[in-house]
């Protein structure tokens, strides 16, 4: 089974000749337009995963944390 996925990552972006094209037309430089996609991916909350959303679900029944605390 292959794992797809929607989202470019940044070093994808950055090599796309169609961002390329647009970011030219609109007079961007390519470091600026890499700074903001990695301003943007460190402001961005994670995705949960399928095991975090398990743990979430069975943490909400139980009245619980989400996070697991080894405290």
């Amino acid at each position: 089974m292959r794992k797809t996925r929607d989202d470019l990552t940044i070093s994808e972006a950055l090599r796309d000749p169609l961002i390329a094209m647009v970011l030219r037309a609109d007079g961007v430089k390519l470091e600026d337009f890499k700074q903001l996609l990695e301003t943007a991916a460190g402001n961005r909350e994670p995705r949960p995963t399928p095991v975090g959303k398990m743990i979430g679900a069975l943490a909400s029944r139980a009245n619980l944390p989400a996070m697991p605390c080894f405290c």
